[in-house]
């Protein structure tokens, strides 16, 4: 009879022990589903430190200035910056046409539903609707938007893992090449986060 009392206690024993494993493994329970983040970058330059004043300053005529934008901060979804490189208070003087480069950085952050990755890409679907793909050296996804009312004034927004890049470009000078240099300067921008693969 003892001997029947000790099996019968080490198979509850056991059977529990089975059990607790087996919820313990279980993922597919109710649990949110775990957010695959290895792909975010953890920073990134953003506003002014985008650009040194040199990638800058062959594409602004005249004297050029530079100020802080008014889309910086940080929350739990999202580090931004803004910075625009102008000669709107000299280009009269300098008797030169205006001209601005605008870059508005954002390094999206990965949440319980979805990565940065995702977050990134969602901007891009979100906020550039009518943009067409280009060529640029790096990015994952690059978008250019030429104004339709203008011929001075064109924007490429770029992305690379959770980094996105929006960079405006205007020049009135006649003759300005602004779609290739508003692409050469998201490539610029761009390239300071993507991995030289040499």
């Amino acid at each position: 009879m003892l001997i029947g009392i000790v099996a019968a206690v080490v198979v509850l024993l056991l059977a529990g022990a089975g059990v607790w494993v087996f919820v313990a493994m279980d993922d597919s329970g109710d649990a949110a589903p775990r957010v695959d983040a290895s792909q975010d970058l953890p920073k990134a330059p953003g506003g002014c430190a985008v650009f040194d004043e040199h990638e800058v300053k062959p594409h602004i005529p005249g004297r050029m200035e530079f100020e802080v934008g008014s889309v910086n901060g940080s929350n739990q979804l999202v580090e931004q910056g803004q910075c625009n490189w102008n000669n709107s208070d000299t280009f009269t003087k300098d008797k030169v046409r205006p001209a601005f480069v605008i870059v508005t950085s954002y390094v999206y952050r990965a949440t319980q539903t979805k990565s940065g990755v995702d977050a990134a890409k969602e901007h891009l679907q979100r906020r550039v609707k009518n943009g067409v793909e280009v060529n640029v050296k790096g990015a994952e996804e690059a978008l250019l938007v030429a104004k339709e009312d203008t011929d001075f004034t064109a924007d490429v927004t770029v992305r690379y893992r959770n980094v996105v890049y929006h960079v405006d470009y205007s020049n009135q000078t006649d003759g300005a090449p602004i779609k290739p240099t508003v692409t050469d300067l998201a490539a610029t921008a761009i390239g300071k986060v993507v991995p030289n693969t040499g």
